[in-house]
C-alpha cells in the first residue's frame, strides 16, 4: 500500500472502529430516487462530473439506506480521480466497520495490485493478510474516466467486472452469507482523490452464475501447521510492558477457538474487536517426546511478542513501512526462532498488535521429529 500517509489510515481505521450499526449515520442525500446514508466522509454531494450526474464522495462511507443483499448483483457507474487514493463498493454490510470490500487503488493502475478484495472486522481490513492472486489482479482502470462495474455476489464466491470483462474472482469470501446493506468506501490519504458514483442496481438473486476460477497455484500442504488457535479477548498493547505474562495471561477471560483460513493465516480480527483492545493471545499447545528443540517459522501483523511457557522469546515489528517506504508488511512465514522444548505439554504463545491493515498470524513447526500440535 505504498505512497499513503500512516497518521491518515490511523485516523480512519480508529473512525471505523468506533462506529458499529446504520444508526450513526448523521447525515442522508437523496440520488436517483435513493437515499444515502452518509459519515465519516470529508465530502459528499451530488455533483457532474465528466458530463454526468453522479454522487461525489471522499473519505469515508456511504450506504444506500434500506439496501439488502446476500447474493445476487450489484451494478452501477463508478469514476476515480486523484492520486493516492482507494476506492471501492461495499456489500454484506452490517455496520461501518462490518462488510465484504473490493476495491481501485487509484495510484497504482495496471500494476499487480492494482484492485484489491479484503473482509473487514470492527473497521479493520485485512490486506496484509489477503495478499495474493485471489485477492489482488492487475486491472488497467486508469483515472478520469467513467467505468461500468458489474459485482455477482454467490455464496461464498463473487466475480468483479468492469467495462464487461472479469477483472477478478474471489473464490472464499471471508464473512459469513448475510444479508447486508451496499455502500461505497473512499480513502483520500492527502486529500486529492475522489470517488464518483451513479446508476446503482441492486438485483437480489438466490443463484446467480459464477465464472471465474481461482488464480493461486495449488500449494503442497504446510507439515506441522498451528491449524487452531486459541485466540484471547483483547487488551491494551501498553500492558505487555507493564504487566508479567503470567499475570496478564490469567486475566484473559475469553478464549476463542480460532481455526487459521486463507494460507494458513488466523485472521485474528475475525473473533475479536479492535475497539476494544489492540492485543490479543494466539496460542497452541506444542507436545514433546522428550527434551528437544524444534523450529518455528512464523509470520504476523503488525507486531507481536512470542513465548514459550512464559519465557519471551521473540520481539518483532512489520508494520506497513516499519522497513523502508514501500514496504507493505504482508504476512508470510519468513521468519524463526528455535524452540527448547521440554517433554510433555508446551504452550506457544504469540502476543500480537494491531494497527491497521490486517491483523493475523501464521505458524510452522520445523525439524519437529517427536514433537506434535495438540488439537
Amino acid at each position: 500500500m505504498p505512497e499513503l500517509e500512516t497518521m491518515k489510515l490511523m485516523m480512519t481505521a480508529a473512525l471505523c472502529a468506533v462506529m458499529s450499526a446504520p444508526a450513526f449515520a448523521q447525515q442522508t442525500l437523496e440520488f436517483e430516487g435513493m437515499n444515502w446514508r452518509v459519515d465519516a466522509v470529508e465530502l459528499a454531494e451530488t455533483t457532474e462530473f465528466l458530463g454526468r450526474d453522479a454522487l461525489h464522495f471522499r473519505d469515508g462511507v456511504i450506504w444506500i439506506d434500506g439496501s439488502q443483499l446476500a447474493t445476487g448483483e450489484i451494478r452501477f457507474e463508478m469514476a476515480i480521480s486523484g492520486s493516492p487514493g482507494h476506492t471501492g463498493v461495499l456489500w454484506r454490510g452490517q455496520g461501518v466497520g462490518d462488510w465484504e470490500k473490493f476495491y481501485f487503488r487509484h495510484h497504482l493502475n495496471n500494476l499487480p495490485d492494482s484492485v484489491q478484495y479484503t473482509p473487514a472486522h470492527d473497521g479493520v481490513t485485512a490486506w496484509q493478510v489477503f495478499s495474493d492472486p485471489d485477492a489482488i489482479s492487475q486491472v488497467n482502470h486508469g483515472l478520469n474516466r467513467w467505468m461500468e462495474v458489474r459485482v455477482v455476489v454467490a455464496e461464498d464466491q463473487a466475480d468483479i467486472f468492469m467495462d464487461g470483462q472479469l477483472i477478478h474472482h474471489v473464490p472464499d469470501l471471508q464473512r459469513e452469507e448475510r444479508s447486508g446493506w451496499v455502500g461505497f468506501w473512499q480513502l483520500a490519504p492527502s486529500g486529492a482523490a475522489s470517488g464518483y458514483v451513479r446508476n446503482v442496481e441492486i438485483t437480489p438473486q438466490s443463484n446467480p452464475q459464477i465464472i471465474g476460477r481461482s488464480e493461486r497455484p495449488m500449494a503442497e500442504p504446510v507439515a506441522h501447521r498451528v491449524g487452531t488457535w486459541r485466540v484471547s479477548d483483547p487488551f491494551s498493547e501498553d500492558r505487555l510492558g507493564d504487566t508479567p505474562f503470567e499475570t496478564l495471561r490469567a486475566s484473559r477471560s475469553r478464549w476463542t477457538a480460532l481455526p487459521v483460513a486463507y494460507n494458513d493465516i488466523a485472521n485474528l480480527a475475525s473473533v475479536t474487536r479492535h475497539s476494544e483492545g489492540d492485543t490479543v493471545l494466539a496460542e497452541a499447545t506444542l507436545i514433546a517426546d522428550g527434551d528437544r528443540t524444534a523450529l518455528v517459522r512464523f509470520g504476523y501483523s503488525d507486531r507481536v511478542q512470542i513465548f514459550l511457557n512464559g519465557e519471551r522469546l521473540f520481539v518483532g515489528n512489520n508494520d506497513w513501512r516499519s522497513r523502508d517506504y514501500r514496504y507493505l508488511g504482508t504476512i508470510t512465514r519468513h521468519v524463526a526462532v528455535p524452540l527448547s522444548l521440554r517433554d510433555g505439554e508446551n504452550t506457544l504463545t504469540f502476543a500480537v498488535s494491531e494497527t491497521f491493515g490486517g491483523w493475523g498470524v501464521t505458524a510452522a513447526l520445523e525439524d519437529a521429529d517427536g514433537v506434535r500440535i495438540a488439537r
